[in-house]
């Protein structure tokens, strides 16, 4: 019972007080329209990728991130666009959120090697939670009574969501920022609650090099230098990283957190985890990438990490005598 209990108000918590942020991907340019939607139609023609994280499996049963996307690159028009589904589920009452979301950038030259990217993605999200196995205060005060008489909880809710972003690249550099629920919507799962959603910014950036003496639009070998900053309300997030791409097999290292910068309160620091990231790329132009987060914050192993996968289909298949204006963000 008193597990039961502990898991109602900390459900609450969650619901009532904006301290949560949005899921988050170790693997995050694999799941490029949601880190940015400038970056929609970044590919040679068109893409499918399939996303799934299982976040600290160790305090069961974790937390379940599912997404699978679908984008369009329409080069005569400069224009990309996509399709997005993210599933997310925490918690054992199901306390889970489903964003459907549209997609559209658009590319606007600089010169052949010098590109700016805008876009926008408009969604609809629903919010969910089991009520079955709520149990409140009340009820054990009343000799376990069937109902609580606590402010009534909404089993769903559902809201418009809208996000925008920027980009700037050439062969070696890329920078770029995305605004998400712009629009801060209602989120409460309180019968009169008043919760909105804060706007969760990112900053993203990276440098790439060849390592084996060609142009870039020739190379099958590159080293990546990459960082992502993420902030949502009054939390913030670093991703610092290196990886080697030598097709068909890419192999990186990345640190998340805020080292020293950054305290919530004594005895918490800003720090997550080590990730450690591999995978190839097939002759069928199938990606297919893994991830293991390994946790370095006061939670320690016993959270069992992090674990994620990434499958990305790309078609047609690149052609060497053929150029693609295609963005230099490291695609695993």
């Amino acid at each position: 019972m008193r597990t039961r209990l502990l898991t109602t108000v900390s459900v609450l918590m969650v619901v009532c007080a904006v301290r949560a942020q949005d899921p988050q991907l170790s693997q995050f340019y694999a799941a490029p329209m949601y880190l940015n939607p400038a970056l929609t139609g970044n590919t040679y023609q068109d893409r499918i990728g399939l996303n799934y994280r299982i976040q600290w499996p160790g305090i069961a049963p974790g937390y379940e991130t599912y997404a699978v996307a679908y984008d369009h690159n329409n080069a005569k028009a400069h224009s990309g666009y996509g399709l997005m589904v993210l599933h997310d589920q925490a918690g054992s009452n199901n306390l889970s959120f489903t964003h459907v979301g549209g997609s559209y950038s658009y590319e606007a030259r600089i010169d052949h090697s010098h590109a700016v990217r805008f876009g926008m993605r408009l969604g609809y999200t629903t919010r969910y939670t089991d009520m079955s196995n709520y149990l409140f205060a009340d009820q054990v005060i009343r000799d376990g009574a069937p109902a609580s008489v606590e402010p009534t909880l909404l089993q769903r809710t559902s809201y418009f969501d809208a996000s925008m972003g920027f980009l700037y690249y050439d062969e070696h550099i890329w920078l770029g920022g995305s605004f998400n629920h712009i629009n801060r919507p209602q989120q409460s799962l309180m019968v009169g609650g008043d919760v909105r959603l804060p706007i969760r910014t990112s900053i993203h950036t990276g440098y790439r090099l060849a390592l084996d003496g060609r142009s870039m639009s020739r190379t099958r070998s590159t080293f990546n230098v990459a960082a992502h900053y993420k902030a949502q309300q009054d939390w913030d997030q670093l991703d610092l990283g290196v990886y080697v791409d030598h097709q068909p097999v890419l192999a990186g290292l990345w640190y998340r957190g805020l080292p020293g910068l950054k305290s919530y309160k004594p005895g918490y620091p800003n720090d997550d985890a080590v990730i450690l990231m591999g995978g190839l790329q097939t002759s069928r132009q199938l990606r297919i990438i893994y991830s293991y987060d390994i946790t370095i914050n006061w939670l320690g192993l016993k959270t069992g990490g992090s674990h994620e996968i990434s499958l990305t289909y790309e078609w047609p298949a690149r052609q060497k005598n053929r150029k693609f204006h295609t963005i230099p963000c490291p695609k695993f």
